[in-house]
Parts: C-alpha cells; sequence; structure tokens
C-alpha cells in the first residue's frame, strides 16, 4: 500500500445539531401517548469499563461463526487495523548475545509502523532443534509492571512473595516476567518479550502519553506536521495507543514466522494484565497464531483500565468474554487471581466451554483458577502455563513443569540502545508525523483515485462498506421497539410509549412512502406525516455529548463501551420507522437537508430494505463533511472511525445510486446531482 497524500484541508461549513433529527420516540396520531412520555426518564446511563459484560453464546455453531466474523470486524475497526496498514520490512536488528544455562538472550529492534520501533530481549534454546524441525515460539506480552522488561520487585516485594509461596527463587521474584522466558527457553521455546509502547526502551511515545493521558501530561496541539493521539482526528481515523500496540504484536508474530529457527505454525502468546489483553486481542485479530494464554484479564468484570487497554467501538455490546472467545477453536488458557477475574469460574467461563463444545473442541479451553494470590503471573500461575504450552506444541516433558534457578539480567545489559543503535526519534513531534503519515496509508487505501483499476476501485468500495456497516451495526444495541405496542427496552429502559393504530402512511403507486425532514427545535417532525419524534437521550447532546466519569479524558472510555451520539439515534429512529410501518409492504424515501443527511444516509445503509433512497436538498457546497468539522470528541457529530472510511463522502458512497443529491454547491464522489 503506497503512502498518499495527508488528509486535506476542509472548507468549513456551518456547525450541525444531528440532534435536530435525533433519537426519537415515536408521537401517532390516532393513538395515545402514556405518561412515561409526558415525563420521560432521564437519559440511558453510559456504560464503562467498570460494567457487566456477560457473553450470550448462539445456539448452533453456524451460527457462531457468523456472530465471530461480524466481531472480528468490528474489532479490527477499533483497532484502526481495516484496512491494516502497510507495515515495515518485519527483519529485525538482532546482537549482543549473551549465553547462560540452557539459553541465551539477545537485543531485538523491529520497525513497525514506518519510523515507529519495537523493543525487546530475544530467547532462544541452547544448541540446535531435532533435525529437520524448527522450534515452536511464544510472544511474551508484559502488562502494567514498572518498567516491563526491566523490572524490579522491591526487597519487601521479593520477601512477600516468597513468603507466600508464590515464588521459589529470588530472581523470579525480582522479575518473574524474565523467568518465564528464561523457562519457555530452556523448554525449546523462542520467547520475544517486547516492550509495551512507554516501557523500557520503547520511549518514542512516552509512558506519560500512552498510559497516563490527561493526568501526568499536557494535551499538545495539532499542527501542520500532524495530530497528537487521543485527539478527535486521531480517533477519527482510528489511531489509538491499542491499536499501535496491537500492530506491533503483530508485526512480531510476522518476524518470528521468518525467523530461519522458528515454525510459523507454531506460534503462541502470553501475558497477564495488560499483557493479558495484548494476548486475547491480537489472537482475536489474527487468525494464523497457534494459541493464546491471557493472565488474570478476561472476565465479565472490569474490562482493562489503561488507555492502552481501550478503543472506540471495542467494547460496544460486547466484552472481554466475547472477545477471548474469538481465539476459538485455537487453545485458550486462562488464570484466575483475587481480583476482578475470581468469579470467572462460574461468570463467562461456562460460556467460553459452550462455544468450544460446540465447535468440536471441548479440551481446547483451559482455566487455571488462583484466587488465593492477588493479581499476579506468579510460579504458580506460571507452572500452568508451562504445561499448557508443553502441551500445545507436544514437547513432551514432564509435567509438572517446575522452574530452576536462572541469572538475573538487569537493564544495563538488556538495553538495546548504545552508540551503533541510537535511540529514534521521540516525543510529540515523532507522534504527530506518525499518525499523518498513518492516515495518508489510509487515505490512499479507501479513496477513490482516476487511476484506479477497476479491482482496486471495488477493493476501496469493499473497504468502506464493511467498515461504516460495522460502525453503524453499533445500533442494534439502541433498539427495542414493537410496532402496535411499542415498549422501550435495553438502554432505554423506564421510557415506554403506546402507539395503536400504526400511523396511517399511504404509499404511492410504488410502494414507496415519502418522509419529508424539518428542524422543529429540539424535535423533529415529517413535514407530511403524522409522526414526530423526541430525544430520549437528552438534551445536553445537541452541544456536548456526555462522557462517562473518568479522571482520564480519552474518548474510549465512553466510546469503547457507548456508540456515539449519531449512531445511538439511529437505533431509535430505525425503530420508530418499523414500528411506523407495521406489518405494511412499503419503503419510505427520506427527503432531507444539509443538517439531517448524516443520520439520514446512515438509516438508509442500515437499513436497505425499509428505505429506498434518500433525495439530499443540500446547500452546502460540494467538499460539505461535518465529519471532519469535528475538533473536540464531545462534538455530537463525532463519529470514531468516521474519517477512516471518508467521513460522509464515504458513507454516501455506499449508497450509490440510493441517494440524489439537489442543489449546493455540486456533488460528493457516490452521489447523483
Amino acid at each position: 500500500m503506497a503512502i498518499g497524500e495527508s488528509k486535506p484541508s476542509r472548507v468549513p461549513a456551518r456547525r450541525l445539531t444531528l440532534v435536530a433529527l435525533a433519537a426519537w420516540l415515536i408521537i401517532l396520531s390516532g393513538g395515545f401517548v402514556s405518561p412515561a412520555l409526558a415525563q420521560p426518564a432521564g437519559p440511558p446511563k453510559l456504560k464503562d469499563l467498570n460494567g457487566h459484560f456477560p457473553m450470550t453464546v448462539p445456539e448452533t455453531a453456524e451460527a457462531w461463526q457468523a456472530r465471530a466474523e461480524a466481531l472480528r470486524l468490528q474489532t479490527r475497526v477499533a483497532l484502526g487495523l481495516h484496512p491494516m496498514p502497510e507495515l515495515a520490512d518485519p527483519t529485525p536488528t538482532i546482537y549482543g548475545r549473551e549465553s547462560f544455562d540452557g539459553y541465551t538472550i539477545e537485543k531485538l529492534i523491529l520497525e513497525s509502523l514506518p519510523g515507529h520501533f519495537i523493543t525487546a530481549s530475544l530467547y532462544r534454546p541452547v544448541g540446535d532443534a531435532a533435525e529437520g524441525t524448527r522450534r515452536p515460539a511464544v510472544m511474551y506480552a508484559h502488562g502494567h509492571w514498572n518498567d516491563g522488561r526491566f523490572y524490579e520487585a522491591s526487597p519487601g516485594e521479593v520477601a512477600r512473595l516468597i513468603a507466600t509461596g508464590a515464588e521459589r527463587f529470588e530472581n523470579a521474584a525480582i522479575n518473574h516476567m524474565q523467568a518465564a522466558c528464561v523457562q519457555l527457553a530452556r523448554m525449546g521455546i523462542v520467547v520475544v518479550q517486547y516492550d509495551m509502547i512507554g516501557y523500557a526502551d520503547s520511549q518514542q511515545i512516552s509512558f506519560d502519553r500512552a498510559h497516563r493521558y490527561g493526568i501526568n501530561d499536557s494535551d499538545p496541539p495539532t499542527t501542520d506536521d500532524g495530530w497528537p493521539l487521543f485527539t478527535a482526528t486521531a480517533e477519527g481515523y482510528g489511531q489509538s495507543i491499542m491499536g499501535l500496540q496491537t500492530i506491533n504484536s503483530i508485526q512480531i508474530f510476522e518476524m518470528l514466522r521468518r525467523l530461519p529457527d522458528v515454525d510459523g505454525e507454531r506460534v503462541a502468546i502470553t501475558g497477564a494484565s495488560g499483557g493479558g489483553t495484548q494476548s486475547f486481542i491480537a489472537t482475536a485479530v489474527d487468525t494464523r497464531i497457534a494459541g493464546s494464554l491471557p493472565a488474570v484479564m478476561v472476565s465479565t468484570g472490569m474490562q482493562g483500565g489503561c488507555t492502552c487497554e481501550n478503543a472506540c467501538g471495542l467494547r460496544v455490546a460486547t466484552g472481554n468474554i466475547e472477545l477471548a472467545a474469538l481465539t476459538a477453536p485455537r487453545p485458550l488458557g486462562l488464570t484466575t487471581a483475587n481480583d476482578w477475574t475470581i468469579r470467572l469460574p462460574e461468570d463467562g467461563f461456562p460460556e467460553l466451554q459452550q462455544v468450544y463444545r460446540m465447535l468440536g473442541r471441548p479440551d481446547a479451553v483451559r482455566l487455571f483458577p488462583g484466587a488465593h494470590f492477588p493479581h499476579n503471573y506468579n510460579h504458580v500461575a506460571r507452572t500452568s502455563m508451562y504445561g499448557w504450552m508443553n502441551q500445545l506444541f507436544g514437547l513432551g516433558l514432564t509435567e509438572p513443569v517446575l522452574e530452576r534457578d536462572f541469572e538475573l539480567v538487569r537493564k544495563d545489559r538488556l538495553t538495546v540502545w548504545d552508540d551503533e543503535h541510537p535511540r529514534p526519534e521521540s516525543g510529540v513531534d515523532h507522534e504527530r508525523k506518525l499518525t499523518k503519515a498513518w492516515a495518508a496509508q489510509i487515505d490512499a487505501a479507501t479513496r477513490p483515485s482516476e487511476s484506479d483499476s477497476p479491482e482496486v476501485a471495488e477493493q476501496k468500495r469493499k473497504l468502506v462498506t464493511e467498515g461504516w456497516g460495522s460502525i453503524l451495526a453499533w445500533a442494534d444495541a439502541y433498539r427495542g421497539m414493537e410496532a402496535g405496542n411499542v415498549k422501550w427496552s435495553g438502554p432505554r429502559a423506564g421510557q415506554v410509549v403506546v402507539a395503536s393504530p400504526p400511523v396511517p402512511l399511504t404509499p404511492s403507486d410504488d410502494g414507496i412512502v415519502e418522509l419529508h425532514f424539518v428542524d422543529f427545535n429540539s424535535r423533529t417532525i415529517f413535514a407530511n406525516s403524522s409522526i414526530s419524534v423526541r430525544d430520549p437521550f437528552g438534551g445536553d447532546e445537541r452541544d456536548r455529548s456526555p462522557l462517562v466519569s473518568n479522571p482520564r479524558p480519552a474518548a474510549a472510555y465512553t466510546y469503547g463501551y457507548n456508540a456515539p451520539p449519531t449512531v445511538r439515534r439511529l437505533g431509535v429512529l430505525l425503530d420508530a420507522l418499523q414500528a411506523a410501518r407495521g406489518d405494511r409492504d412499503f419503503r419510505y424515501r427520506l427527503v432531507v437537508g444539509d443538517n439531517e443527511i448524516v443520520l439520514a444516509a446512515a438509516a438508509a445503509v442500515a437499513w436497505p430494505e425499509g428505505i429506498s433512497d434518500v433525495v439530499w436538498k443540500a446547500v452546502a457546497t460540494a467538499d460539505f463533511d461535518p465529519l471532519a468539522e469535528v475538533s473536540s470528541i464531545r462534538d455530537p457529530n463525532f463519529i470514531p472511525n468516521g474519517l477512516r472510511y471518508r467521513g460522509l463522502a464515504g458513507l454516501v458512497s455506499v449508497l450509490d445510486d440510493r441517494l440524489t443529491r439537489v442543489g449546493g454547491g455540486g456533488g460528493l464522489m457516490g452521489t447523483k446531482k
């Protein structure tokens, strides 16, 4: 994928109030309105990472496969991996080998996105693999232990770990991550322990930027060189720390597959806490990874507290149990502790077992409880992991596989940077350049060009169609009305309106009911019908969308669990139109102005069997795009990933000949004038 031009400048257009088209309650002439509508309940409470996220298992394997395909797409969209960015050549710089008892350690530097580098330690077994064979490999993704790869527990913590039976050896208690890598290498496995962004040698984006956004760092401005992460523009392109870390995992996987001593079909991943998040997410998005053991992370409870574990759209109408289920039918191992995972044996793991049984692999999912220890990846949990890896790779070792002591290697010997391998550019300047170049790749992959071959044009259209389809599918979580006797459910529990009989809409000879939208304060009236609509999400969203309570004002804490305002309203709009239609056989034609075009186009994309087409009576100029003008994640027009899929132009391009634009300063790509 060639790197194209950067994000184009936009001609300012007047600010839209999509709430004018709003998320709606039907009021039907000929029916009556319950008291609940006259005094509606407050807006539905936003979900956050501390909610309850159970999994409902589909009834058949076929239904699960369909759900898994949609969820995998949702995950890739949320992480900025659809389209997958063009990564650098996965050829690493490996140097500085040191030999120890049964293993070696080398320093590793690997470019992921152009100009952005992964830093790591490479552990290898001593000696050659059996003739004609190559070794299995493990990607070790660490969690939020201070300094990551360079971690050293305090003397008091070391004493506590040994006294409680959590660790057997002092060196393992000092750095349990190094202990795991050493033991896996002694088992005959190649291991890469790679740094999370902002940890150890990975300082191109600082710890405070990546993991303490809004607390320990400033909010740097956008410049001509690009925009920082966490801005509305970055989120509009689907650019996040979690996405970058997942890209790093995929690039490490690609590198391992190409090493001459590694069997590319036998590469697994493990890690604890935040490293557990990286483990099951990488396995979800890349089906080539052989197996995953995320420790003390997967549960129906807390979903991941750090900005590096959250991305807009990732957990809308889903959660970590279902995301971990995307590993199926590949082997999946889990550990628990006296933390948010403590209830996993009865809440979450049975559902995972259902999925694996349904797919004919009941023994491929394992749980290793450890409720007597606090949050950890200690010797007891690691011993379970060694046995699991032994079976996964068919190593034939006698179990239990127990660690023995090792020589602790500290920061001064592990760091990858030296005079011959100088540190790359870092800081906010690097961050801006990275996001701008990444966006240029996205634009080149999605925006039409006169030089596109028919095959390339179709591929671009497919990417945009799939992307918008995945975003708009979030609206399903905000539906729940029934024609004739309409009741709110789910997020709108407590708000009730009864409508009987259905709206008396008369279709034309060609089976079309034409609805004209006009603004009227906080309502939208269909000017030529008896339908009017009110906003159940609260009037505050007209100017400033609410966010969840969190000291870090990252969009992912809200929109990782809740659809953006436009998509929430879309769900209620579709309910309203379906309730008004009842069981009659007609389709709607939506006639709208500039204020309503985003939601009307979204509705037509999401419900083609109910909406025949959209007529856009435009006043705005040809480059009009409210999604591109958003400068705050609290803007009601903010749609995460909307810019990735070409904004309004991309949305209406999905409609193709189902949208007619009349008036204004010209047409958008994919529309008729």
